[in-house]
């Protein structure tokens, strides 16, 4: 039975699908993963090329069989084998594969789906992965940067967080105040998570503000959500800082995955890959313990 991990923030360019993007293919080597995209924007979605990383035909056959809109009318909806995209890379990669699944956002009209339901609409993202969560090991979703409807299912969906904090003031302002939201919106909806993993990103060491926000996130704002008074009942888990690296912009401008692109053609960020696996091996840890 999988372990579904909500991705969340409510600050855009966090590196939040990046990191979506990326933990997701680590866990793939070993395990079956699902990654959804409940985002209106579609930037995991994005991320995938599809268009350039399958046939037409394949694409079209599964886009007239296939809307994760579905779900907010209790259809059926089959997730997508991206796998592909991992062997294409067989010639200068090891390509390790388990198992590795999209459901693919079908961009604003998400929103719009998720509005239309008269009754129980935050709670149709759950009980679609009700029905499919015995084929995977792990699901991890792709929040938009938004509390709406959406967010809502997200959450209620989810048995861990992951929070990606990009490590400058101005994208960690008003993050109290959107724990204290998700305090009030477990507790209102009888929410118990299993963790709640905090992911420092884009983080410069030799900026100033980024190690005074990294002090900032050991200290204060683990404190201030050890005070809440219905998630403090998850344990903070601290990942270590993702660096910021051009490495993944330039993977993400060739539709590649971060760990293929550094085998293929940036050996010498290997370090990249070492954190990458650290961080999706304590994730896997905490949340199968």
């Amino acid at each position: 039975m999988a372990h579904i991990i909500g991705c969340i923030n409510k600050k855009g360019g966090v590196a939040k699908t990046t990191m979506t993007h990326a933990i997701g293919r680590e866990l793939s080597k070993k395990y079956r993963v699902l990654l959804i995209d409940f985002d209106g924007q579609a930037s995991l979605t994005d991320l995938f090329d599809l268009k350039n990383n399958f046939e037409k035909t394949e694409l079209d056959e599964y886009f007239q069989n296939n809307s994760l809109l579905e779900i907010f009318t209790k259809g059926a909806v089959e997730p997508l084998d991206v796998s592909s995209m991992v062997t294409k890379n067989e010639s200068c990669a090891e390509a390790q594969v388990n198992e590795l699944h999209l459901l693919p956002s079908p961009g604003y009209a998400l929103g719009n789906a998720a509005e239309s339901v008269v009754g129980g609409k935050e709670l149709m993202l759950k009980k679609y992965i009700k029905k499919i969560k015995d084929e995977y090991d792990f699901i991890l979703i792709d929040s938009l940067p938004s509390v709406s409807t959406l967010f809502i299912n997200v959450l209620l969906a989810s048995d861990s967080l992951l929070m990606p904090i990009e490590t400058k003031y101005m994208a960690f302002a008003g993050s109290n105040e959107f724990i204290s939201l998700i305090d009030d919106i477990s507790e209102n909806y009888d929410i118990r998570y299993k963790n709640i993993f905090l992911l420092p990103t884009k983080y410069n060491k030799q900026r100033m503000d980024d190690k005074g926000v990294l002090a900032e996130i050991k200290t204060d704002f683990i404190d201030y959500i050890e005070s809440c008074e219905n998630i403090s009942r998850a344990p903070v888990v601290l990942l270590k800082p993702i660096p910021e690296r051009s490495v993944f912009s330039n993977a993400q401008s060739v539709g590649y995955f971060p760990q293929e692109y550094i085998e293929c053609f940036d050996k010498g960020k290997r370090d990249i890959l070492l954190l990458l696996e650290n961080t999706a091996k304590k994730i896997r840890k905490k949340c199968l313990d």
